[in-house]
């Protein structure tokens, strides 16, 4: 499994994001791309299956750039942060089948939440259990 994260904007809410992604990576590992050209680049070598990729999209004329990449993201699952709630970019974030939508400005820690979950327990599957102090560790779940 990979972490995959595209932005191409260095502001506040990508440095906020990206230190929600970070939080929860296995080792911190998080694959970053600030161009759409060299995340299109990365997706054509191997990506590994249940990896994960965290989109970030300035705006709607990058939202629709990214359209051109939808065929690519079928095996990785999309976590898409778009830059506003209108229905028009809903619609056009869907296009992408993210498993996961967020807002620029939100606080992320649902996006930390989810990504550690799908970390854990990639398609659904049951977590074994780890080493304590991992947030997949269930084993203090247990009689």
């Amino acid at each position: 499994m990979q972490l995959l994260f595209y932005a191409s904007k260095n502001d506040e809410n990508e440095n906020r994001l990206a230190a929600a992604i970070r939080a929860v990576a296995p080792g911190g590992a998080v694959e970053r791309f600030v161009k759409l050209e060299d995340f299109r680049d990365r997706l054509r070598s191997i990506v590994e299956p249940n990896s994960i990729m965290v989109l970030a999209a300035v705006d709607r004329e990058e939202l629709l750039k990214m359209q051109a990449f939808r065929d690519m993201l079928t095996e990785i699952f999309v976590i898409l942060v778009i830059p506003d709630r209108e229905k028009s970019t809903i619609k056009l974030a869907h296009l992408l089948r993210p498993r996961f939508l967020s807002q620029t400005k939100d606080d992320f820690a649902d996006l930390s939440q989810i990504i550690a979950k799908m970390i854990c327990a990639p398609h659904g599957s049951l977590p074994s259990p780890t080493a304590a102090g991992n947030p997949c560790d269930i084993s203090g779940s247990r009689p």
